[in-house]
Order: C-alpha cells, then structure tokens, then sequence
C-alpha cells in the first residue's frame, strides 16, 4: 500500500469509527448498514461466514448477493462451522444469489434504477420477514459497480439501500476489495462511500 493510500485512508477511517474494531462484525443493531475494506479473500470470508453464521444460529433470514467463488467459500466454511445450509434454504432461511445476476435486474443505462431496486430487494425483504425473522444480507453488489470502474453507480446503490431501510429493516454488510482504492485521486469517493455507512469495519492490515 503506498503511502499517501494508507494516509488518506486511515484518516477517514478514523474520523469515520473510530472505536471499531473486528470482533463488532456481527452486529447488535435490529437494522444497520456497514462497510468492510478488506486485503484479503480469506479476512472477507472469515467475517462474513461470522456474520451470515450468527444469523442462521438465531434463527434470522441470511441473504447472500455474492460473486461465485466467495459464496462457494461461504457454504463450505458454514458446513464447516456445522450448519445446516441445505435445510435453511429450503426453509427459505438462506437464500445465495450471484452478485452480477441481481445486478441486471435493475441496473438502467448503467445506474441503479430506483423503481426496480426497490421492486426487486423490498419483496425479497418482504418475503424473508414473513415470519417476523430478522434478515441478514451481505452484498458485494457495490464491489462489482467500483472495479468495473462505475463508481457513481456503486455510491448510488449504498444511498437506495438506505432508503429501502427507512422502510425494511435489516443488517446489510457491504463490502470492497482495499486494492481498488489505490489512487490518492479516489478520496472524495472513499469517504463518501464511508459516510453511506452506519459503521466501518478497516481491514486488519491497516493500523487505526
């Protein structure tokens, strides 16, 4: 990472939670919305299968909007924690949809549709809560948007999520590959992405 990366990012994430730190992953709150910026695949997949883990544990809907590998990664180290993936889905506790796949359904001229945004996660939300469980969802819809270099698009996203929680509530768990933040000229961005998040979860690997 070079220096002027590291400077910029570890002061906004300083400004921006101060007092976070990874053990908070799992996450207290009934509906909140965080970030992690992450090195690593396997510090990704350690947190969410954390995350989406506890969730199945107490009983909440978990939603996976993921690219292939990280959810294949995701089930394996699950079934490795001894959960039961199969029967939470079809008890329609567990629901694991490729990123990209979802993404075209309301993605418009290369921005994220609001109408179809909200058609398409506010019934599957609707859906998850039938029986007054809590939902869990990670996403790395925004990742996909930001290295395909449309990164309008993936600060609108995080804005339609939290609209769709002023009417849903839910844990949503973003999160971005580090290395696609590494030009100094990708600031105002990185901290507006930031300041879309209830919460930042820092990588390991960068000193706060």
């Amino acid at each position: 990472m070079n220096t002027a990366k590291s400077k910029y990012m570890t002061t906004t994430l300083k400004k921006t939670n101060a007092n976070c730190h990874s053990e908070k992953v799992l996450g207290q709150s009934a509906s909140e919305h965080f970030v992690l910026f992450c090195e690593t695949n396997a510090f990704l997949v350690n947190l969410v299968s954390e995350f989406i883990g506890a969730g199945l544990r107490a009983g909440d809907a978990c939603i996976v909007l993921a690219t292939g590998p990280h959810r294949e990664s995701l089930e394996e180290r699950l079934k490795g924690d001894g959960l039961e993936v199969a029967a939470a889905r079809v008890r329609g506790r567990y629901v694991s949809i490729d990123a990209a796949a979802i993404l075209s359904k309301f993605m418009v001229d290369g921005s994220p549709d609001p109408g179809r945004f909200a058609e398409v996660f506010g019934s599957m939300i609707a859906q998850a809560t039938k029986d007054q469980r809590h939902v869990r969802i990670f996403g790395e819809m925004v990742a996909l948007l930001w290295a395909d270099g449309n990164r309008e698009a993936a600060i609108r996203l995080e804005e339609l999520w939290n609209d769709l929680g002023k009417t849903y509530s839910f844990s949503l768990f973003c999160a971005y590959p580090m290395h696609g933040f590494g030009r100094e000229a990708y600031e105002g961005e990185f901290t507006e992405i930031c300041k879309q998040h209830s919460r930042v979860i820092p990588s390991m690997l960068i000193p706060l």
